[in-house]
């Protein structure tokens, strides 16, 4: 389907319709749906057979169904045949119409829609007959009493799922006990097995809930040392989570199905994931392994065959979280709120990143409006959960967009590293980052709402003096390079100018957004951190706030944004989002209104806002006071050590800014070039953006990404 132009003519000779179009088929269109077609082929092993009699013995000519627009609709006969009941116009002008005549087919849509028009043409129909229903004063008995009602259909309340996963690995018969050997011989030996499968189960809470419920699994099976033909899978069963009495704080996921092959034999594949109550660290490696014994007969009383493991890639487990679909859903939110359920029990803390549903980290608020994330135009992340020196659970996402780099993004407090990868915008960081061939490494440390630490009692300190060691550490670990850049917004850029300060290695330049090491606020935050408001809520037994809110609230969460909504209206301007309110009140004001979208304004917000712990608070308002960066205890224990800022370090700061003024950054930036070589420090103030605006404002794309590209590539 497509637009094909209207250089085309119809006309009558004879009184016989014809049609002339010169060299119609000969449109560069033609050519460019053949190739889509022939590239769409490739993954069904189909045969691509083009057009018969598109070819040059033939002039290149064109089959074609009907043509749309025989009988356009229109407002008036001057310039149509039908209106927009689908009457005949009676005469050559005007709107009166025949009694009783009327066109309803493809020759009434005015013009090509470059799609299949099936389902137009059947809506504007089937609209048509309703107005003559209606006009004629009708009424149509739809009942179909001899459909027949099924007793095995699932109660309309009870939800399914169904999704698809892609497993690799190696596999060998000279292990008979040893999984790992079996996999390490099978890869010495190029003995490959892979699995294509579906799973299906028809209620999904007693997949979840219920031990012993068994969903089905079906698919392919390509395993050459069984046989040179693809093996089909037949009494495929799955289960979700069992618990094993024989490993405390472990469960199993079984994978258990019959193997067909082309020659005749049958073999039992049992595969199992052991998914160990052990933290984040883990996580990655326990999901995304499958142990595996093949055995000679249709039992497990049969020999065994042989052993392997497989493994699914990230790119892979992407596409699986892709393929989830909820059944018998009967709308939209029964969907999302299916995929949330089993998408985080089954995929855990891993489906924040490869889920294909947007989310917050706090409970799902079922009067939201469900939202599906746009794909993001990076390939699929390594995860790589760690732990930093004191056993902090830390996690990276690294998203390879070529040699340039490697570049660590780290975020401010109470949010993630979603905040650079959002999908709400047009453009974020890391996808500006990603096509222009950098090495990406979102960092979320341990006060991060992705994590479960983020209420945790956490300050600074922690976060530079052993979070940033062990991220940059695993990063040059992993990529093998002796220095790493970085990009740090917010509390991330001021707990990494401690880190720097404190002696931290393996860096050769830094993006600071909006902070370093000299701290400046506007009046109204003086005021407060004044008042210790944070010391206060502290001894009031309050240990974190969070800048979510929804319509479940408890009383005090509705006290909070009562109180909120008195605040004069200079504070908020003209945001009327409690959510947006909550985040004023906690920061100060992190955007201007007028910079963010309205998807972000509605929604992103919400997802990318959420708890943080007080004493990182009151960490914060000592610094205030202090007017520098200093430690939790207040003690200046950092900027002695400015020397250690020798490196290339570019600022930028929002001109607006009224969470940390410019004069911060500004500050800094003076005692660096006085004190060391000029040259290796930039500072850009960009004119009408506020502080995190700067990073997913709507147009941040090209007021801001590119000072920060200019650093990363000088250097």
């Amino acid at each position: 389907m497509a637009h094909d132009g209207n250089d085309g003519k119809m006309f009558l000779q004879n009184d016989r319709l014809r049609i002339s179009w010169p060299n119609v088929g000969k449109k560069p269109i033609f050519e460019k749906i053949s190739t889509i077609l022939k590239e769409a082929t490739v993954p069904l092993q189909g045969t691509y057979i083009k057009n018969p009699v598109w070819n040059r013995l033939t002039d290149q000519d064109l089959i074609s169904v009907h043509p749309l627009g025989g009988c356009p609709m229109g407002d008036d006969a001057s310039t149509s045949a039908v209106n927009e009941n689908c009457q005949v116009y009676s005469g050559k002008s005007g709107k009166e119409t025949y009694n009783g005549l009327y066109i309803m087919d493809g020759s009434v849509i005015p013009r090509s829609l470059g799609v299949n028009p099936l389902l137009t043409i059947c809506a504007i129909s089937e609209r048509a007959c309703e107005k003559l229903i209606s006009q004629k004063g009708l009424t149509i008995n739809y009942n179909l009493p001899s459909y027949p009602k099924h007793t095995n259909v699932p109660d309309e309340k009870t939800l399914g799922i169904e999704f698809t996963e892609c497993m690799k690995g190696f596999f060998s018969t000279q292990s008979k006990e040893d999984t790992e050997r079996g996999y390490q011989i099978g890869k010495d030996e190029g003995s490959s097995i892979e699995f294509l499968l579906t799973i299906r189960s028809e209620n999904l809470e007693e997949m979840i809930h219920n031990p012993d419920h068994k969903a089905t699994l079906f698919g392919t099976v390509k395993a050459p040392v069984l046989s040179k033909d693809v093996i089909t899978v037949t009494n495929g069963e799955f289960l979700l989570f069992i618990s094993r009495e024989d490993k405390v704080e472990t469960r199993n996921m079984v994978y258990r199905m019959i193997l067909n092959t082309e020659e005749g034999k049958k073999y039992l594949f049992v595969g199992a994931k052991w998914i160990q109550n052990d933290g984040l660290t883990n996580i990655w490696r326990d999901t995304s392994t499958l142990f595996t014994t093949i055995y000679e007969g249709e039992t497990e009383n049969s020999p065994v065959l042989g052993k392997g493991i497989l493994h699914i890639l990230p790119e892979d487990f992407a596409k699986q979280m892709t393929t989830m679909k909820v059944i018998h859903a009967k709308s939209l939110i029964d969907t999302i709120q299916g995929l949330t359920k089993f998408g985080s029990f089954f995929a855990g803390a891993l489906y924040d990143v490869y889920g294909g549903v947007a989310s917050s980290i706090v409970p799902w608020d079922k009067d939201a409006r469900p939202r599906t994330k746009r794909p993001l135009r990076v390939s699929s992340p390594e995860v790589h959960f760690f732990k930093a020196e004191d056993g902090a659970n830390l996690r990276l996402l690294r998203y390879k967009g070529g040699n340039k780099g490697p570049v660590l993004l780290s975020p401010g407090l109470g949010v993630s590293s979603l905040i650079f990868s959002i999908d709400t915008i047009d453009t974020n960081l890391l996808e500006y980052l990603f096509e222009n061939q950098y090495d990406v490494w979102l960092f979320d440390y341990r006060t991060s709402i992705a994590l479960p630490s983020a209420p945790l009692p956490n300050t600074g300190d922690a976060i530079a003096t052993k979070d940033y060691p062990a991220a940059v550490n695993k990063v040059r670990e992993l990529t093998k390079v002796d220095k790493i850049q970085v990009v740090a917004h917010c509390f991330g850029a001021t707990t990494f100018t401690m880190a720097l300060l404190s002696g931290l290695e393996g860096v050769r330049s830094v993006v600071l957004s909006q902070i370093s090491a000299d701290v400046e606020v506007p009046t109204s935050m003086d005021i407060k951190v004044g008042f210790h408001t944070a010391e206060i809520l502290d001894v009031l037994g309050i240990k974190d706030m969070t800048a979510y809110t929804s319509n479940h609230d408890d009383w005090l969460d509705r006290f909070f944004n009562s109180v909120l909504a008195l605040q004069p209206q200079s504070l908020f301007s003209h945001d009327v989002n409690p959510v947006s309110r909550r985040i004023s009140f906690l920061y100060g004001s992190l955007y201007r209104l007028e910079n963010l979208n309205e998807e972000t304004y509605r929604y992103g917000l919400g997802e990318m806002f959420g708890v943080s712990n007080i004493k990182a608070f009151e960490h914060l308002s000592k610094m205030i006071r202090a007017h520098k960066v200093v430690n939790s205890e207040g003690q200046d224990v950092y900027v002695p050590h400015l020397d250690r800022l020798n490196l290339p370090i570019t600022f930028i700061h929002g001109a607006q800014n009224r969470c940390y003024l410019p004069e911060s950054t500004e500050t800094t930036y003076k005692k660096l070039i006085d004190r060391f070589n000029p040259n290796q420090y930039r500072r850009h103030v960009i004119p009408d953006y506020g502080h995190i605006d700067c990073i997913f404002g709507k147009d941040a794309y090209k007021d801001v990404y590119p000072f920060i590209l200019q650093s990363l590539n000088r250097y």
